[in-house]
């Protein structure tokens, strides 16, 4: 399909041209005809593929009459204005129609997914309350059972199990309720430096069991920015998590912090394999993860939250392999 309107727009492009090429210079209609119908294919790329598409047709159809117009050149005349003019609109519509042609997809895209994660997020709520108070019990109980159990006993071991597989549960379930619900932000001017320091001190046992050092760059300039602490907090600690698990025992987790305009940018670069070609586009999807005792919602939620306080999430791969950047960007106050 896509091939077929590549063609025929390449069609009527050339069918144009060798139109305008085999018709006597002393019929002016065909040849103004000619010059409207040019925008036929523009219009039609601009519909199909967007501003690339039509950009590249406007290119092709101002290569394919340029030498016409030379050819046929007399000394600037009111005909050759408006031929070059006839050119000049060529672009000034493709660049017109394809933009909006994008912003209309991107919007279309945008309001797809927002049906999708509305959907998504009554069902999971729906799941996570009906595991929540079962969790609760079984974990309850197991602590409790333990409790009166002798360490020699063999039960005790494997009560452990039974009380680590409830939290991981437990951890999961909060995760799909924190997804599932609409986020209420409590936004004051906040110090990023400062949400930072408590992020690492949450992750620091962490960061020791795995032997991994974190190292922050943060400028001093950084201004204060409109934040929901507790929520950047949790975007900090997860992203930090990400960055230590990823990273090998004795490599160095860099966070930075810079100014750039009116944004303030936060990096956090590990040292790990870096984020696969096949799996990039999908790593904020709901519950798409490559570790084998992810949710899949770390990232979504992470996400979510940024683009609450209107800002961006954004990752690259680091050259030579040698890990990924994930680049939190806030608007400053």
């Amino acid at each position: 399909m896509k091939s077929g309107k590549i063609l025929l727009i390449a069609a009527l492009v050339l069918g144009i041209s060798a139109l305008h090429y085999g018709t006597q210079l002393t019929e002016h209609h065909y040849h103004i005809f000619y010059r409207e119908i040019y925008f036929l294919p523009i219009i039609l790329a601009g519909f199909w593929f967007g501003l690339r598409g039509a950009v590249c047709t406007s290119l092709a159809i101002s290569a394919a009459y340029l030498p016409f117009i030379v050819r046929h050149w007399q000394g600037f005349s009111p005909d050759d204005f408006s031929k070059v003019m006839e050119i000049a609109l060529y672009n000034i519509v493709a660049l017109i129609l394809g933009m909006l042609k994008d912003r209309e997809t991107a919007e279309h895209q945008r309001a797809l997914e927002s049906e999708s994660l509305a959907a998504m997020g009554k069902a999971v709520s729906g799941v996570a309350h009906d595991m929540k108070t079962p969790l609760i019990a079984i974990g309850g109980f197991s602590r409790l059972v333990q409790k009166n159990l002798p360490r020699d006993d063999p039960s005790h071991a494997k009560l452990d199990v039974v009380i680590g597989e409830t939290r991981r549960l437990e951890n999961m379930v909060r995760d799909m309720l924190s997804f599932s619900k609409p986020l209420q932000l409590n936004c004051t001017q906040g110090d990023i430096g400062r949400v930072l320091e408590q992020s690492l001190a949450v992750v620091e046992e962490r960061a020791g069991e795995k032997e991994v050092k974190v190292k922050t760059d943060l400028s001093p300039e950084l201004p204060a920015v409109l934040i929901d602490p507790c929520r950047i907090e949790q975007v900090f600690v997860n992203l930090l998590m990400n960055a230590i698990q990823a990273s090998p025992e004795g490599e160095t987790v860099t966070v930075t912090g810079r100014l750039q305009g009116d944004e303030v940018a936060i990096e956090f670069i590990d040292r790990g394999c870096g984020v696969p070609e096949d799996v990039g586009g999908k790593i904020y999807d709901p519950f798409f993860t490559t570790k084998k005792e992810g949710t899949g919602l770390g990232l979504a939620i992470v996400k979510k939250i940024v683009q609450a306080h209107q800002g961006t999430l954004e990752f690259t791969n680091n050259q030579a392999g040698a890990g990924a950047t994930f680049r939190v960007v806030l608007p400053r106050c």
